[in-house]
This record gives structure tokens, sequence and C-alpha cells, in this order.
């Protein structure tokens, strides 16, 4: 799966120039793999487009807020997601967690909100530069899964995006992905849940590095951020696993 995390970009004219635009360059079955999560405020308008082109490309929001805190000024759950064309949802974000200071509380209340609701989730988790050189990403990782581990959920996917490497330009190295990838599927397959979609790797992925990525057997998918923004930047990354 190719994830395009709009973050906080985008506008009408920019929403449509990049359906028409993976529409005309990624044929039917490579638009299947693909999900495109831009501003909430643009998903309606993502899924009428997608119909006017007569796109195979899913639709997911950036962020959701649980049921159970209503009614919340500013509010959205995945009713709403739903029903405006959200598929998925991406829950734990570094950003959100580092900014927003979204604490496992939080983020169990919003994986139950998205299940409850039939939303399919993106869970983000990923050690910080300190964790990493004090060896301790293997244990940070397992300690954040724990919350997929205690949440009942539909089908899933687990976002590993090392914090360290967001923004950076520079992707972690293939032997430290490898490894990585290995660990937190191992961990989530002990919990033996249905609906496991795998582990997608995001960290400064752009088509310079995606193609030694995607040949990680442990990587199912590529959670792309700033390379995401212009289309034809995203379709390089999306025809580099062919």
């Amino acid at each position: 799966m190719f994830i395009a995390n709009w973050k906080m970009n985008g506008s009408q004219s920019m929403l449509s120039d990049w359906l028409e635009g993976v529409g005309k360059t990624l044929d039917k079955s490579l638009q299947k793999q693909c999900l495109l999560c831009p501003p909430v405020c643009f998903l309606s308008e993502a899924s009428q487009l997608i119909s006017k082109y007569k796109l195979n490309i899913s639709l997911g929001a950036q962020n959701i807020d649980p049921s159970s805190f209503s009614p919340i000024t500013g509010g959205i759950d995945g009713a709403m997601l739903r029903s405006i064309g959200s598929e998925f949802v991406i829950i734990g974000h570094s950003e959100r967690r580092d900014i927003f200071k979204e604490r496992d509380s939080l983020l169990l209340e919003k994986l139950k909100s998205a299940s409850e609701d039939g939303l399919k989730v993106i869970f983000c988790i990923g050690e910080s530069l300190k964790e990493k050189e004090e060896n301790q990403t293997a244990k940070v990782l397992k300690q954040q899964l724990q919350i997929v581990k205690n949440a009942e959920l539909n089908e899933f996917m687990i976002a590993y995006e090392p914090v360290w490497a967001i923004g950076s330009g520079t992707a972690a190295n293939i032997d430290y992905i490898n490894k990585v990838h290995r660990e937190i599927s191992d961990e989530v397959s002990s919990y033996q849940k249905e609906g496991f979609l795998g582990v997608s790797y995001g960290g400064s992925v752009d088509s310079s590095s995606s193609k030694d990525i995607l040949l990680i057997k442990g990587v199912q998918g590529l959670l792309i951020g700033g390379a995401s923004l212009q289309y034809q930047e995203f379709c390089n990354i999306v025809l580099s696993n062919n």
C-alpha cells in the first residue's frame, strides 16, 4: 500500500490536478494500491473526484476524535469520516504524539472509535534519535504496540516511522529497516489478530530510496509525506515497485 499523507497541505486545484495526474499515470491495478490522506476539509471533494475520474484510489483521514468524547468543539468521529468517503484513518503519528501530547489512553480511545465505525487503521509507531542512540528502539516500539494488542480492530496496518528520519531527507538504512520491520511483524503476529495488513515504512521516503526499501521482505507499503504532494513523484514511487 502506498499512503500519500499530505499533512497540512493542499488546495482544491491541487487535489483535482493530483487525482487527474495519478489517474493518467497509473493503471487501475496500481491505483488500487494507493491511499490518499488529504486534510479532512478535502475528503468529500476527493471522493467526488475519484468517482468523476473513475479511479481505484482509496481515501483516508489523518486524524479522528473518539466518539466517547462527544460533544467536543471541532471534533470529527469515525461515522462522519466514513460519510465523506474515508475508508482508513491514520492514528498515532509522531507529530501528533509530540505536538499535541497524544498519550496511550487517548490513542486507545481513537482506535476504539475507528473500529466501532468500521474504519481501517494506519497505526504509527517510531523511536526518537535519543532512544535509537541508547539502543532502546525494540523496547520503545513494543511498548507503543501494546495499544494495538489491547484494542479490538478491523483491518489495520502498522506504519513504522523513525522519528529521527522524518523530514530529514534521508531514510533509515536498509539493514536497519529490515531488522525493525521483522521485529514489529513478529510482535504483532504474536497477538493473533485478524485483519493485520503488515508493516509500512515512513520517514523521508522518495523515488530515490523507495525501490530498495520495497525490496525488503517485511515492508508491505510506504507512508509518504512530502514526496506525495507532487503526483509525478508519488507515481514514480509507486512505479518503482514494478
